[in-house]
């Protein structure tokens, strides 16, 4: 009997290692939201059957729940489902033994419908909202899937939202849309959403285009908050990490700038395969690559276009091609890219 609970013990070793517990708060503005219940999916498609659920949040918004370690998407609704909660990190990486993953609650808005004038194609169109006032100059994007976690330019990208937060989508196949809402503090359409950007997700992702219809929509952003995680990865942050230090040409540490790595040589316009945060005080930067693999390194103040006359860039140079290769496991440190201004000659 006791060999049979000793052997039982160590099947139980595996599983009890390899679990992990996320905890967080939900938020409503700055004020606790009690009442929600979080859920865990693999993707950003939470139609899908979530893998583990939560209690409803307490009087301080604080949630738990175990799962085995992976990475997911993190989304809860109220009771009465008249708030949407999500992470702005999602999908989130849980690796250590415990995570803390916060969500932030945007209130539920039903879609209404009105006659398109035409009748082969469809429309949608609606208001962004940020505390409940109209933003203008944000960017909505329609994405026809989530395979990659609803990031880059997506399917369509509107024009920036007008002074009341209007945006438009004329022309659209009978389909269904998943819709995402960003308004970046430097302008840009593209690129990583920093702390202080402001961003939504619409709750009733995915949203279904019908011919001869325009589907109306209010999208509701809230502030991206600061947190622990380094860097962006636009696939899934479970590979080799990549760290070093930015500098200019005499070697001192260069702030404020962003360290990417593209899976393509020919870097062009495509979207990199992860992303730094910008770089500290002193030049350091950690990137979170999705695979093990080879990338193609570089650095650059801006995202998005080629590099404008006078922005400091540079490329990684210990190799011709400026690629470097890691295997599963292995990490490097100590990388060192140096950055000058573009000049036009």
């Amino acid at each position: 009997m006791k060999r049979l609970l000793l052997l039982l013990a160590l099947l139980a070793v595996p599983a009890l290692l390899s679990a992990a517990m996320i905890e967080g708060r939900v938020v409503h503005g700055d004020e606790s939201l009690p009442g929600v219940v979080v859920n865990v999916y693999a993707s950003l498609d939470f139609t899908a059957k979530a893998f583990a659920s939560s209690a409803i949040s307490d009087s301080d918004g604080y949630y738990s729940l175990e799962v085995a370690k992976g990475t997911y998407a993190l989304f809860g609704w109220s009771a009465d489902r008249s708030y949407f909660a999500f992470c702005g990190r999602n999908p989130v990486n849980v690796a250590e033994a415990s995570v803390w993953a916060g969500l932030q609650a945007v209130p539920v808005q039903k879609p209404t419908s009105a006659v398109y004038d035409d009748e082969y194609s469809a429309a949608i169109e609606g208001q962004v909202l940020h505390d409940g006032a109209p933003l203008s100059g944000a960017y909505v994007y329609l994405y026809l899937d989530v395979a990659e976690d609803l990031k880059g330019h997506g399917y369509r990208l509107s024009q920036p939202t007008t002074e009341e937060g209007y945006f438009r989508f004329d022309g659209l196949s009978e389909s269904n849309y998943f819709l995402v809402v960003r308004h970046r503090q430097n302008g840009q359409r593209v690129g990583p959403v920093l702390a202080g950007d402001l961003f939504g997700i619409y709750p009733g992702n995915p949203l279904t285009a019908k011919s001869g219809q325009v589907q109306q929509v209010v999208l509701h952003s809230v502030a991206k908050l600061k947190d622990t995680t380094e860097s962006e990865t636009f696939g899934r942050a479970t590979g080799p990490v990549l760290s070093g230090t930015v500098v200019d040409t005499s070697g001192r540490g260069v702030s404020g700038v962003h360290v990417f790595a593209y899976v393509d040589r020919v870097i062009g316009h495509q979207r990199p395969a992860a992303i730094s945060t910008p770089t500290t005080d002193d030049g350091r930067f950690v990137v979170n690559l999705p695979e093990p693999g080879t990338y193609y390194v570089g650095a650059r103040e801006a995202y998005g276009d080629s590099p404008a006359p006078g922005e400091l860039f540079g490329m990684y140079e210990v190799s011709a091609d400026h690629g470097l290769t890691l295997e599963e496991g292995e990490n490097l440190d100590r990388v060192r890219i140096v950055v000058e201004p573009v000049a036009i000659f």
